[in-house]
């Protein structure tokens, strides 16, 4: 570029060009610079950045003995009885997360559940333990699900499936099982 400008100045410093010409090029040549840099930067930027966890699934064999000792050890609510898991949250419902500004933001969640019944087909071939993390929920900023898809399918993620009306799921490289959803959704809307 520098070779560019240097020679359009020697051409209007002899006259073979006028002032007219030598703006339009060095017009013409910022621009392409400057569309080139823009180009470049927005091909850097990552198609979706995770805002904060959602919630982390925690599979164990007595959900009710995992929510206590986490409820007791930290001091988290526990909410959404069911037959077989509860949630304990990090924050109380209702109330903003700590140190966070903004009041649309949702509280973290850990799920305990004990798996009954047939088997977790996110979970089929692994071993079994007896406590498992079986995934993790992470809120992505601006989230389209169907945008999310196209973007996830396109980078060559596999297994990328519906996780109800507004998450995903999907296998990281290791085939472990990753969620992602939008602020307006959390573990209790759309587990």
């Amino acid at each position: 570029m520098q070779g560019f400008v240097a020679a359009k100045l020697d051409e209007f410093e002899r006259g073979k060009i006028s002032r007219r010409r030598l703006i339009e090029a060095l017009t013409l040549i910022a621009t392409t610079a400057y569309a080139a840099d823009s180009a470049k930067a927005q091909k850097a930027a990552p198609k979706l950045q995770v805002a904060l966890v959602n919630h982390l699934s925690y599979t164990v064999p007595n959900f009710r003995q995992a929510g206590d000792w986490y409820s007791k050890v930290f001091n988290l609510e526990q909410v959404n009885f069911k037959d077989n898991e509860l949630a304990v949250t990090f924050g109380k419902m209702g109330e903003q997360p700590y140190g966070v500004t903004a009041k649309d933001v949702p509280v973290t969640f850990i799920i305990c559940r004990t798996r009954t019944g047939s088997p977790n087909p996110r979970t089929a071939g692994r071993p079994q333990p007896s406590a498992v993390i079986d995934h993790v929920g992470f809120t992505v900023a601006d989230f389209n699900r169907e945008r999310a898809k196209a973007d996830l399918i396109a980078m060559g993620v596999k297994n990328v499936r519906d996780g109800g009306l507004y998450s995903l799921h999907m296998d990281d490289a290791f085939g472990y099982d990753v969620q992602i959803s939008g602020l307006e959704n959390n573990a209790l809307t759309d587990g």
